[in-house]
């Protein structure tokens, strides 16, 4: 009982923390790295370069980073320096300052540090110091050996993005302790782990440590919204509905969670045996052009809150309306899987490329997308990742053009580039497809949920006719023939609320504000206006 109660009180009051908890208020552990900028270090690589590469690192040193990319196989070519660690963390840092930075970085992640020259480390440590947004936009299989010259901050950026790879507790415990506090690795981390431990149960410890984050002021990517559906979430599974649905009330109407919040909340209020709230929530989600933000589980909910109040004509337009709707977003689902690349997506990355975006700025595009496209965090690092690969793409395009007149006499030279050029442009082109191979994932995952849907409501319509066949019979028995009515009124909780009949324009903060009276709504009688 004390377990229980403690799960109703904690986003209320202030708990003390755990080990683990008081850890989150550590000092900052990250390694500081240290930068040499003296050009002399780039001749400590070789001890007797030749003519050519002396003329290699001439250009290193004073700058000319193009013509030492041209000078490179005049250099290097078919040497045992080009195929060593230190060849091949030196041609890495080339690209990265010839304008390729994430074909730099996952090239330099290729190696092995430890046989790195630590020159080289100081020139990478240096140049990632001033850049670490790069760590964004790649994708790495991170060890600890990196973490030793890169920091704390670079690797849980980039193992956070590892969405395809399992993070186990300990890990998780092992990044916090090592994060500093009020930096977006750290408030990134505790919400990543506490995701892990309401899916192993542990759901005092996620409570803990989500009222933790949502004291968090500064570099928290976590939204207050997003706290306060999971507290929500976390309240309603362990069967605490009045105040699950307090949470889910908080949720605001701009943000992207507020319709999973809605709907979420109906099914509080319907398993509290308040259809009638069920109902209010669920005229929301229904409309038709907020299609694009609501699943098919909303037209389950509906229809069974309208088994309860009697109003199976409802019922029936409701799966009507539910055939018609997602039937159609089926065929463009399966279309999606074949070719997922349309108008629509190609618009959807357009946007992504630069920033997160929601379905309102989508337009009608939005309905031709699967509906958790424009928050799926994969899809979105997936996109940064492609777009930031097609503008180093135009960039070794570029250097393959200049490179016809600026680049070195060597024999061979050209076909080299070209084939550098071709190379960059395939990565970009696979990096794009992995973009589109989520959308594809996207669209099977949402086409899985409209078939568990669509059994559902075959189960709703079986109960309808069941319903209605008791119904007859006892209005039969007791009214004797005399026409029967459902009784019931609309009321409303704000003066801007919509009738239900409404059938014109709908406003966005008209929205959520029904309230329904059935208190005789499955009653019969004599209606007198008959």
């Amino acid at each position: 009982m004390k377990t229980i109660f403690s799960l109703i009180l904690i986003f209320t009051f202030q708990v003390h923390a755990d080990d683990l908890l008081d850890a989150l208020g550590g000092e900052n552990k990250s390694v500081e790295m240290s930068f040499d900028k003296k050009s002399n270090l780039y001749k400590s690589f070789l001890t007797q370069p030749n003519a050519e590469q002396n003329i290699f690192f001439q250009f290193l040193e004073s700058g000319d980073f193009k013509k030492a990319l041209y000078q490179w196989p005049s250099a290097f070519e078919k040497t045992s320096f080009a195929q060593s660690e230190n060849g091949r963390s030196l041609y890495a840092y080339l690209l990265f300052k010839n304008g390729l930075p994430v074909t730099a970085v996952e090239s330099l992640f290729s190696i092995n540090p430890q046989k790195i020259n630590p020159h080289m480390v100081q020139l990478w440590q240096g140049l990632l110091q001033t850049d670490d947004q790069i760590w964004n936009r790649v994708e790495l299989n991170w060890n600890e050996q990196w973490t030793a010259l890169f920091g704390v901050s670079a690797e849980v950026s980039v193992r956070a993005r590892q969405f395809s790879q399992e993070i186990s507790l300990k890990d998780y415990e092992a990044l916090l302790r090592k994060t500093a506090a009020n930096t977006w690795e750290r408030s990134w981390t505790e919400w990543r782990y506490i995701n892990e431990l309401l899916l192993t149960g542990e759901d005092i410890k996620a409570a803990r440590l989500l009222k933790h984050l949502e004291t968090v002021k500064e570099n928290n990517p976590i939204s207050k919204n997003l706290i306060n559906l999971t507290a929500a979430r976390m309240l309603y599974q362990n069967g605490y509905l009045t105040q699950a649905i307090e949470y889910y009330s908080k949720v605001k109407k701009a943000s992207d969670y507020w319709f999973e919040a809605l709907e979420e909340m109906a099914w509080a209020e319907l398993r509290m045996g308040r259809p009638q709230n069920a109902l209010a929530h669920t005229q929301t989600l229904l409309v038709p052009t907020l299609a694009a933000d609501v699943g098919p589980e909303s037209f389950y909910l509906a229809s069974l809150a309208n088994l309860k109040v009697c109003d199976y004509t409802e019922v029936s337009q409701i799966l009507k309306e539910f055939r018609t709707r997602f039937q159609k977003k089926a065929e463009i689902l399966l279309a999606l899987k074949q070719q997922p690349q349309t108008p629509a997506t190609d618009h959807l990355f357009e946007k992504l490329f630069i920033k997160k975006v929601s379905t309102l700025a989508l337009g009608a595009d939005a309905n031709q997308l699967p509906r958790l496209s424009t928050r799926d965090e994969e899809l979105f690092f997936k996109a940064q990742r492609a777009n930031a690969l097609r503008l180093e793409s135009q960039k070794a395009d570029q250097l393959y053009a200049q490179s016809l007149s600026e680049g070195t006499a060597h024999v061979g030279f050209q076909a080299n580039m070209e084939k550098f050029k071709n190379q960059i442009s395939s990565r970009a082109q696979e990096s794009f497809n992995q973009a589109l191979d989520r959308i594809k994932t996207l669209a099977d995952q949402e086409l899985n949920e409209i078939s568990t849907t669509l059994n559902k409501m075959q189960i709703v319509e079986a109960e309808l006719i069941q319903q209605m066949t008791q119904v007859e019979r006892v209005i039969s028995s007791k009214d004797q023939g005399k026409p029967s009515f459902k009784k019931g009124t609309t009321g409303s909780k704000a003066k801007d609320t919509l009738s239900f009949s409404f059938k014109g324009e709908v406003w966005f903060d008209e929205l959520s504000n029904y309230q329904i009276d059935i208190a005789k709504g499955c009653q019969s009688g004599e209606d007198k206006a008959l």
